[in-house]
């Protein structure tokens, strides 16, 4: 996209909304939520927007993979940063702060590394695997994973309350200045795969996830783990969304030439990928819980 400033006021809104239902999410179903950590939103316009989307997406594939594995980590030690006695908005700073210095690191070495890592098709069935073996061997079990009890609230109604307190708006200034600094860094990049590399970066997923933290912290002097856990559960399967998701997209633009009609495109596979989140998680949900 030739304006940058076009290209921010596209990218901030769609960044903020999966921020924000990502963390309601993890109120409501975590499992979902552990999926939506990964949804591929800076990916695909990262794809639209570089100059050859095959490499764009060719440099997000093991970084997906790489996203998932720190938020599994993350999730297992919630407690690792000892933040939580400090102010929730200085709290929620230094962990995202912490984790995307983390990415940064890991992620660079991957994207520097990029012409020795397997393509495509050989990362999804290593993906697949192993959140299939990961699910079976970690499986928090149906007790952890079950949902709040339902309130006569809409769902509007519930996320609207999540959202508007004095917490929950200095958490949504925190992420969009947070973004604005990301979007304009990036700008710099000089090569694609630095440029699938930044888009990569899972910044609402870290909001969502120290904001998810810091409320398991205010309910309890010492939360447990097991809070998050149903989380981490279905975190791997982020990749099995993203990979195909990434490379069906990088090759169907090649035949829509105009920006308009790649947006088009693109939110409609957000939206047959958040369908295929919310039909196929809670069926993969109530299988691993019945086996455990």
């Amino acid at each position: 996209m030739a304006d940058p400033l076009l290209a921010f006021l596209i990218k901030l809104p769609l960044a903020l909304a999966v921020f924000l239902l990502i963390a309601y999410a993890g109120s409501v179903s975590r499992r979902i939520a552990g999926v939506l950590l990964t949804f591929p939103i800076h990916n695909g316009i990262a794809v639209i927007a570089g100059a050859d989307p095959i490499a764009v997406a060719d440099a997000i594939y093991p970084l997906v993979i790489f996203n998932c594995v720190l938020f599994a980590l993350l999730i297992s030690f919630p407690r690792l940063l000892p933040v939580g006695a400090l102010p929730h908005w200085f709290a929620l700073l230094i962990r995202v702060l912490a984790w995307s210095a983390l990415w940064f690191a890991g992620a660079y070495l991957l994207t520097d590394a990029r012409q020795h890592i397997f393509g495509a098709g050989t990362l999804f069935a290593g993906a697949t695997i192993l959140a299939l073996v990961f699910m079976a061997s970690f499986w928090s079990g149906p007790a952890a994973g079950a949902e709040p009890a339902r309130t006569t609230m809409s769902h509007q109604t519930r996320f609207v309350s999540f959202w508007l307190s004095a917490t929950g708006l200095s958490r949504i200034v925190f992420f969009t200045v947070a973004y604005g600094c990301l979007f304009w860094v990036s700008r710099a990049a000089l090569d694609e795969k630095w440029v699938g590399m930044a888009s990569a970066l899972p910044l609402p997923g870290f909001f969502a996830l120290a904001v998810l933290i810091g409320n398991a912290e205010q309910l309890a002097a010492s939360p447990k783990n097991s809070a998050l856990l149903p989380m981490r559960d279905t975190v791997f399967l982020g990749p099995v969304l993203v990979i195909p998701f990434n490379w069906i997209f990088s090759h169907l633009i090649a035949f829509v030439p105009d920006t308009l009609p790649r947006y088009l495109l693109l939110f409609a596979l957000w939206s047959l990928a958040a369908c295929a989140v919310l039909l196929l998680v809670p069926r993969i949900a109530a299988y691993f819980d019945r086996r455990s």
